[in-house]
């Protein structure tokens, strides 16, 4: 293969990984590892569609890597981010733990927590004095799955969008965008928000939301980062529904610790800085949900692993529809997921998808339980 042919085999072989369509992913990056064993984007595809086993020649292959010469910082993370979900694979948890760490240290990514602070409470501060606009609800009918990363938000996305009349667009900034468009500051936009906005603001937003949403009588929009944006959505949806998905404090924050977000989320490279950014998420969701009222409603993973028809059945009622059985298979769907979750949100409900993460519990608090504020609990924190 030369390298323009790997790279169009690479191309195809994640098309496969977020169609669902695992064993293709998988037999291609075989094909290229014939020729080149060491192809990072083909590592990384492999790895997110394939449960390993110890003998599996790639983790033998990541061990080596992960021990050989020096290499780039960017390189040697997303190595020991795979070798870490390897070890896991085997349930070598320890190691795995290990590899997590040394990933996140090696990450080149930079965040700025104090700026964060400072925007969240003058975005708290700016809407708690704003007015309480509103515009007159409008189609398609709009479900908003808003909370951190990893909470369960792409098996929910699934899970709606197996009923015929509902259709999931998947992660897209439109919302975010429209908004920039408008005003680039947020609490700028807040203080200076009048009903003419509004309207362009949605103008904006329905214009690429319903191309893409297929005609469906209700679109699923989810981007779990618009929960900054949870005071905003009742003011442009009065009928829209928000479901905020949770998993336990410490759950989540693993979850993001132990995932390789590429260039995105540079809060997760340190537990403590993540610990402290989930409780600033935390803050913000309190607030709107008390805003939002009954059109703000909860998902807690566990819930929904353990028993997703009574979890669902407030929101189909919110949207006037009821159950139907292909929605307990969202395993089944064919949309196209190019998330993280690609491969746990393709997997049968069960209660193990929300329950995994307890391999690691001691050993996150051992290390870091120390220096987490508000300190955790051996439960992993209540639910927000």
């Amino acid at each position: 293969m030369k390298d323009a042919e790997i790279k169009s085999a690479l191309e195809q072989a994640q098309k496969h990984a977020a169609a669902g369509a695992f064993n293709d992913a998988r037999a291609i990056c075989l094909r290229i590892f014939a020729h080149n064993p060491g192809v990072i984007g083909a590592l990384q595809t492999y790895m997110s569609v394939t449960r390993v086993t110890p003998r599996d020649p790639v983790l033998k292959r990541l061990r080596a890597f992960a021990r050989g010469a020096q290499m780039p910082a960017a390189i040697a993370s997303q190595i020991q981010f795979m070798l870490g979900k390897g070890l896991d694979d085997i349930g070598d948890h320890s190691g795995a733990f290990a590899a997590f760490v040394r990933a996140n240290a090696l990450k080149p990514v930079q965040f700025d927590a104090a700026a964060q602070a400072r925007l969240t409470t003058v975005t708290l501060h700016a809407v708690a004095q704003a007015p309480r606009l509103q515009l007159d609800p409008v189609a398609p009918r709009m479900v908003f799955i808003v909370g951190m990363p990893r909470s369960g938000s792409s098996v929910l996305a699934q899970l709606l969008g197996m009923h015929p009349d509902i259709c999931s667009v998947g992660e897209m900034t439109a919302l975010g965008r429209a908004l920039q468009a408008i005003d680039p500051s947020l609490p700028r936009f807040i203080q200076t928000m009048t009903l003419d906005r509004l309207v362009a603001l949605r103008t904006a937003y329905l214009a690429e939301i319903v191309a893409a949403g297929r005609g469906a009588p209700v679109i699923v929009d989810k981007m779990p980062e618009n929960y900054w944006l949870g005071w905003l959505i009742p003011m442009l949806f009065p009928d829209a529904v928000v479901l905020e998905t949770q998993r336990l404090a410490l759950a989540t924050c693993w979850s993001c610790f132990r995932n390789d977000f590429g260039q995105g989320h540079g809060y997760s490279t340190d537990f403590p800085t993540l610990w402290a950014h989930y409780h600033r998420y935390k803050t913000m969701a309190e607030a709107w949900r008390a805003r939002a009222g009954a059109q703000w409603q909860v998902i807690a993973l566990d819930d929904l692993a353990a028993a997703p028809r009574a979890t669902i059945q407030p929101c189909l009622t919110s949207l006037g529809l009821t159950w139907v059985e292909a929605m307990a298979r969202p395993e089944d769907a064919d949309s196209d997921l190019r998330t993280l979750s690609k491969w746990q949100a393709r997997q049968a409900l069960a209660p193990e998808i929300a329950s995994a993460w307890t391999h690691y519990q001691s050993l996150v608090l051992n290390r870091w339980g120390s220096k987490l504020d508000p300190p955790p609990t051996r439960q992993g924190s209540a639910p927000i």
